[in-house]
Parts: structure tokens; sequence; C-alpha cells
């Protein structure tokens, strides 16, 4: 049974009247709840890792049967997370009565409409909590706060509104997605908050040197010299835009997986002097995938990654595609999943590009990147 609703002590922003509604509802939702599932994105991180595992060991606070769910392997990276192995890929999803899904920017992000096509119909009762402007509403109630680092600090919010016990498994989650997101509480949206939360996190029992050992200190030789590819082939063309690929050849060459890029995109954000960095990477699924940074204010990448069909946040976004890289004098994405897109006009972006197709040749350059059928 949920205790009494308290408020924050410290200046979090909880004076919108509709984030407040919006953590009623759900608790109205939890409150009638049984048997909860709490769901991953695809390709799993530490915050939407982090987030499953948070909001489990909570529900399982307040008596109820739970179970976490992602479509893709967990990372061993992330096995510190208190019961995280527990993860299964496969259920009835009409067995539960309340599905949470934490860090998906969008419904397609967790795969799971592909194999049970119904399961955000509104069968069962789904409360979506994320910080990713590009969210698309998916949920009964859809908690999605772009002012928050990490979907695990909305969560941080959630439980305190609803006066459920911080555990010190709960808070070490919250940590995992505050430190995957802020890049160890150093990008540029290490806010007040961020550290508010951290030291109170801390303070209920939070093992953050565990967070930042597995997250940022604990690197395999195979992922080195994945890193090392990346690096070698990173180049940054006229425009100042750093660019590099990483190819599936490369992962079989080092007997690693496409998670070992996981970090270096930010490694390579830090060339001095460049406007935003990409890196593109084949996965094992027949797709490329595409990553930006930026530190710049007058750079909004969630806009350019939207141009492809992915997403995020203004200084971090992503997208991925059917096709693969293919290497002739320069680098081209072969695969005709996206030449409809590509087909269409497009808005400007702040710095002119126009059309996807310039996009891409503007960007990239060299190794410049052509999309064919």
């Amino acid at each position: 049974m949920l205790k009494k609703r308290i408020q924050f002590r410290t200046k979090f922003n909880l004076n919108s009247i509709l984030l407040q509604e919006l953590f009623v509802q759900a608790g109205k939702l939890i409150k009638q709840s049984n048997k909860v599932l709490c769901i991953s994105h695809r390709r799993p991180d530490g915050d939407t890792l982090g987030g499953s595992c948070a909001l489990y060991h909570a529900m399982k606070e307040l008596g109820k049967e739970v179970d976490m769910a992602c479509i893709d392997d967990i990372p061993e990276r992330y096995h510190f997370l208190a019961d995280i192995r527990k993860n299964i890929k496969e259920f009835n999803y009409q067995d539960y009565d309340l599905i949470f899904v934490s860090d998906a920017g969008a419904m397609y992000m967790t795969r799971y409409h592909e194999v049970y096509p119904d399961i955000f119909s509104g069968k069962v009762p789904v409360i979506n909590i994320d910080h990713h402007s590009s969210n698309d509403n998916f949920g009964t109630v859809n908690i999605v706060d772009i002012n928050s680092a990490s979907t695990t600090i909305v969560i941080y919010k959630l439980l305190t509104f609803l006066g459920v016990k911080i555990s010190p498994n709960v808070a070490t989650a919250i940590l995992c997605g505050i430190y995957n997101d802020t890049g160890s509480l150093m990008h540029s949206n290490t806010t007040l908050e961020v550290f508010e939360v951290t030291g109170k996190m801390v303070e209920l029992g939070g093992k953050y040197q565990l967070v930042a050992k597995n997250l940022f200190k604990t690197t395999p030789i195979q992922t080195m010299k994945v890193w090392g590819k990346a690096m070698e082939r990173a180049t940054m063309n006229e425009d100042g835009v750093v660019v590099s690929v990483v190819t599936q050849k490369d992962f079989e060459e080092e007997n690693a997986t496409s998670d070992a890029l996981s970090g270096v995109v930010d490694f390579l954000n830090s060339v001095p002097g460049s406007k935003f960095t990409v890196l593109l990477n084949e996965d094992e699924r027949g797709n490329v995938k595409g990553s930006f940074r930026t530190r710049r204010d007058d750079v909004d990448l969630a806009e350019l990654a939207g141009k492809f069909g992915g997403g995020g946040h203004k200084k971090a976004a992503g997208f991925t595609m059917p096709g693969r890289l293919h290497q002739e004098t320069r680098w081209k994405v072969s695969g005709g999943a996206i030449d409809n897109l590509l087909g269409n006009e497009s808005k400007s972006l702040p710095n002119n590009t126009g059309k996807p197709q310039e996009l891409l040749s503007n960007i990239l350059q060299i190794p410049e990147v052509k999309v064919e059928a």
C-alpha cells in the first residue's frame, strides 16, 4: 500500500501542476496493480536498466509481484545492479495489470510491439517514464520530464512524491542512470538537481563507487581495441564535424559486440573546435547505428537525428536504420529502408543543411556516407 504522499524538501521542479497530476495518476495505477512488468528499451544502457531496476525494487517494497524484461541481452557491465540478471525476454503481457517502460523515447525502442502488437493498445495500462523531448507518448500515463538529466531522476521524483521507500538497491539503480546519462557527472547536463539527487542517493545507501567502477573504470581488452579502431578512423571535415566508422568485421576481429562502443562517442566529442561528432557503426542485426554528440548550445542533434527516424536530446541523439557500411574510396550506407525518408523535403536545420541527402553529404564528407537502394 502506498505511503502518504510527501513533497520534496529540496528545490526540485515540482511546481508543475501537470507533473504532479501525472504522478497522482501513476500512483492510482500502482495502487490498483498486483503484478507489474518493468520494460527496458532495446540495446539497453545504464539509464533504462537503472530505471527498470529501481522500479522493480520499489514495487517489491510495495508488495507487488514484479518482473523485468528487455528484448536484448543485458551487457555484463550492468550485472552489478541487484537482480538485473532476472530480466526475461518473453512473457504474456496480459498476465500483468501494470507495465512500466523506462527511458524509451518512442514505442519502437522496446521492440516488444513487434512481438506483441497489442502490448501498448491500452488493454494493460502503461506508465511511460522518460526524459527525451522526442517521446511519442505511447503510454496510458506519460511522465516525460525533459528537464531531468536522466530517466532515473524522473523515477526518483515519482517515488519520492508517492512516499515510496528508497532502499540502497533503488538508490544504486538511480545512480546508475544518472552516471550513465551525465557521463559520470561531467556532461553539460550535470545540473544542481543532478548533484542534489546524487547526494541524496548516496545518503540513502547508493553505491556510487560501484556504479562508477562498472560504467567507467572497467574496460575489457576487446573494448579497448574496438575503441582504437574508432579513434584511428576519426576525421574532422571542413565544417568542423568529427566522424568515425566501425564495422561488424571490426567487432568480429576483436571478438566483441557492438555494445563495446558504449562511451567512445563521448571521447570523440572532445576534439577541440569541433561542431559535433558522428559515430556510425554496424550491429549484429543488419543495422547501421548513428550516434551524435555536441558540446555546443547552437546545435540541435535531436532535430538532426529526427531526419533519419531517430531522436534523443539536443546535445546527444542517434538513429538506427537497416543497412550495412561498405567502403569504396569512401564509406556508404547500403539498404533501401531509408529511401522514402531521404526522398522527402525536410525542414531546414539551424545550419541550413536542407534536404537529408545534402545533410548526409555535408555532415560526413570524409568519409562520405551515401544512402542508396
